[in-house]
């Protein structure tokens, strides 16, 4: 019993370590061409403009954090859902990503250069999800093996849901999130006290939105609901 628990986590494992790979590599790839097509080739010089995964991936972190979630969510199957325990070792620092440089000086236009390379790593995953789903449609799935068939389509499946997902969690107007960085531009200036505010105390509203039974739930609706309607707007390019 125990063993096919274990098989069937190194099972999830196999799946899910590649669609971290391509969704983070994405994310750090777009930030770094934004960047780059607004004014500041930082990036670029420092090798992040690249699909490579060596250059945007912590492999040693994203192993260690994969095998943590897995194994306390095997433990505590029922208790802690894993992608609640994804996003609270966001909130307690966890990275599996090198950040990619960038020096928002060199923007030609400093507010356009902000808004667009901060919106860049939800886009690039935006753009990922899209084209498995051109994939998935017309990949000829019949020229392969049968095990392979279900293989690949649980990891492109696996890779549309992720970027959907870190795509919708990054645009949260609350630090540490992509979206957070926003409210400089969004709020005017008589609201910025309110930025301030939730940069302090960002950790504690996160984890009322992420765990507080009743509002957690309201919350989680609300990213699914969106998560569907971006989904659905991808499902209506590829068909």
């Amino acid at each position: 019993m125990i063993s096919n628990q274990i098989l069937g986590l190194l099972s999830e494992l196999a799946i899910l370590f590649p669609a971290f790979l391509l969704v983070f590599t994405s994310r750090g790839f777009f930030k770094a061409l934004f960047a780059k097509l607004m004014g500041d080739d930082t990036a670029q010089q420092e090798g992040f403009l690249t699909l490579n995964p060596l250059a945007h991936i912590d492999f040693l972190g994203l192993s260690i954090m994969l095998l943590l979630v897995f194994f306390i969510g095997g433990l505590f199957m029922g208790v802690f859902p894993r992608s609640l325990l994804f996003i609270l070792l966001i909130l307690l620092g966890a990275r599996w990503t090198t950040t990619v440089p960038i020096v928002e000086t060199n923007f030609k236009n400093y507010t356009l250069g902000v808004i667009t390379t901060t919106l860049a790593g939800s886009c690039g995953n935006f753009i990922l999800a899209l084209l498995f789903l051109y994939i998935l449609k017309y990949f000829p799935f019949q020229l392969i093996p049968h095990y392979a068939f279900i293989t690949l389509v649980e990891i492109f499946n696996a890779i549309i849901e992720l970027a959907i997902f870190f795509g919708v969690l990054n645009l949260i107007p609350i630090p540490p999130f992509d979206g957070g960085r926003l409210l400089q531009f969004i709020l005017p200036h008589s609201w910025q006290h309110i930025r301030i505010w939730l940069q302090e105390y960002s950790f504690y509203i996160l984890l009322i939105l992420f765990f507080l039974p009743g509002i957690n739930t309201i919350f989680f609706n609300f990213l699914f609901i969106l998560s569907i309607f971006i989904k659905k707007g991808l499902l209506f390019l590829v068909f």
